[in-house]
């Protein structure tokens, strides 16, 4: 799925795939970027490292394949925060390979039987919990991020987009509506589940 995924933005989408990659010059056997920090003034990749030829691998099943980076393009089409995004496409596909290793820990002692028993693999999944969260929040970044500066790719800029009737003060009315909605929803399952955990488990007769 990430290998169609990822040929799909770069297809169709190559500006954005390009800064998700940190790939800012054309290359031949494009590495992929496991960790660094885009250097947006010197337009490099910086405290990089690399596997060689994956990116290109991945994305067309071809070691040598021709990856397009940003200098390619003209800077008014980049996304509009390109260290951003990048962070956030990091941590969401960073935090889905920890997630896959996790399984298979975890699936291979389900089939030992001892899963419940191993104490660290039960500490492991509870501290994993919030990374689902945060995975999906990144992925959304990543989303949200990537198709800047477009509302309607090639076609319509977010800045010409701003509607002439609905008014700054509209918009955050109903930003605090659904955040005060969202926080009273949430208070309410906080109470809930503190009730249930005060219970505790229904007693057997």
């Amino acid at each position: 799925l990430g290998d169609i995924l990822a040929k799909k933005v770069a297809e169709d989408q190559p500006i954005t795939f390009a800064a998700m990659e940190g790939l800012f010059e054309t290359q031949d056997g494009a590495p992929l970027a496991i960790i660094g920090q885009p250097n947006m003034k010197e337009r490099t990749l910086d405290n990089k490292i690399e596997a060689p030829n994956i990116l290109s691998f991945l994305t067309h099943k071809n070691w040598s394949a021709t990856i397009k980076g940003l200098n390619e393009y003209p800077e008014e089409k980049w996304p509009s925060n390109v260290p951003a995004l990048y962070y956030s496409y990091h941590i969401m596909v960073g935090l889905g390979t920890i997630f896959i290793g996790i399984m298979v820990i975890a699936a291979f002692l389900l089939w030992r039987r001892s899963l419940t028993t191993f104490k660290p693999m039960m500490w492991v999944l509870m501290f994993a919990i919030p990374f689902p969260y945060i995975a999906n929040t990144a992925g959304w970044y990543t989303s949200e991020l990537g198709r800047q500066p477009w509302l309607v790719y090639n076609l319509m800029k977010t800045a010409d987009g701003i509607s002439p009737v609905v008014s700054a003060g509209n918009s955050l009315f109903t930003l605090i509506g659904f955040v005060g909605l969202y926080l009273l929803l949430g208070m309410l399952s906080l109470i809930l589940l503190g009730k249930l955990v005060y219970t505790g488990p229904e007693q057997k007769h």
